[in-house]
């Protein structure tokens, strides 16, 4: 009787197809966590932002899931255009993340930054 070498190739290719499928497990290298319902995520990595802009709903309070990639501390700080505080993150010395629970925004534009890295901001939408 032949022995076919079939057999553990396909128990190879099975199990890269299966496992190319699933994906990068959360929180892994550079994925990007997923949002809360009805609210947004930003990530803090390398002295920046992930992104430049966070659509947030308005009138409504919302969750801001904040992850700090890096060791130095950041928080979320969300400013209106005269440059008045809505919303203070606590500082999150890193690797770490923080849900905030911000207050109801008016329809609108405001900037976030990090206080202690105001050159890291950006543009939430409220909408």
């Amino acid at each position: 009787m032949t022995r076919s070498s079939a057999g553990p190739l396909l128990v190879v290719l099975a199990v890269v197809l299966i496992g190319g499928a699933c994906g990068p497990t959360a929180g892994a290298g550079g994925s990007s966590p997923s949002a809360p319902a009805g609210g947004a995520v930003l990530v803090a990595a390398d002295t920046t932002f992930d992104r430049a802009e966070l659509d947030v709903p308005a009138g409504v309070a919302f969750p801001l899931q904040f992850e700090n990639r890096e060791a130095s501390p950041h928080n979320v700080t969300i400013v209106d255009e005269a440059g008045r505080a809505l919303f203070v993150g606590d500082i999150v010395s890193g690797p770490a993340s923080r849900t905030y629970r911000v207050g109801p925004l008016s329809a609108g534009s405001y900037r976030f930054r990090c206080d202690v890295h105001p050159s890291m901001s950006g543009t939430v939408i409220a909408g």
